[in-house]
């Protein structure tokens, strides 16, 4: 973003120096989310103590959480930090749209973890998600039915990185490539478990040699599709049955 604002291509900078000491032409320069911002009038309104009354933990205050995906009601939730996501996806949200039992929501957006049936009591905040393997991020929930493939998503995961990506950095630039190259012999059937190990030691190196977030989290929804949905990757039977 500070790149394109000087006029230049939006790529990735390298840290350090972090933009507090040197942004936008050099200056130092605070960098906020729209959800910060939001934040600024309750907290000066009512003042700190009260906006801290809210969340759990080192959580403090309110979330927007998006409820987007198959979910009969979709939308916008504004709730204190702690809240379960059972509660979220379950009395907010209505369970699934298509009225077939829950499998997974993927939190924090299209890099974000996969979390399982079993995970829906956890209460949605930064420090226990993050616990648990996952991650809060802006709050987005993605709902998925029984009917997903998760060796697909995980594909996805991959395929969105490729496109997205700047390109400056080669673990995200070609990583992304390979790791949907990886993915696609894995969902044809081939040497499933040596490419299986193959997609883990990428997104050990994705993560951590990304420049920034895109190549450095896409491993999370890979990751967490394969060690919480494994019989999906597992294709050989599949095929043969076909």
């Amino acid at each position: 973003m500070l790149e394109s604002l000087e006029g230049r291509r939006g790529t990735v900078r390298a840290k350090p120096p972090i933009a507090a000491f040197s942004g936008l032409f050099g200056r130092p320069t605070v960098v906020n989310n729209v959800l910060t911002l939001a934040s600024v009038p309750i907290i000066l309104a009512r003042g700190a103590a009260f906006y801290r009354d809210y969340g759990m933990g080192r959580s403090r205050g309110t979330q927007p959480f998006q409820l987007a995906g198959n979910v009969k009601h979709g939308g916008l939730v504004e709730k204190a930090f702690g809240v379960t996501l059972r509660e979220l996806l379950e009395d907010f949200g209505g369970g699934t749209a298509s009225g077939r039992p829950f499998r997974t929501a993927q939190l924090g957006g299209p890099l974000g973890a996969y979390v399982s049936a079993e995970m829906l009591d956890l209460p949605a905040d930064y420090e226990t998600l993050a616990e648990a393997g996952a991650m809060l991020g802006h709050g987005g929930i993605t709902v998925f039915d029984e009917t997903v493939d998760m060796a697909e998503m995980a594909r996805f995961a991959f395929e969105f990185c490729e496109i997205e990506s700047c390109g400056k950095c080669t673990p995200c630039r070609i990583g992304s490539v390979r790791g949907k190259e990886t993915l696609e012999k894995v969902l044809n059937g081939e040497k499933v478990a040596a490419n299986i190990a193959l997609i883990e030691d990428l997104c050990e190196l994705m993560t951590d040699g990304s420049l920034c977030a895109m190549g450095g989290l896409t491993p999370m929804p890979v990751l967490s599709a394969i060690r919480l949905f494994p019989e999906d990757f597992d294709r050989a039977p599949r095929l043969a049955a076909e």
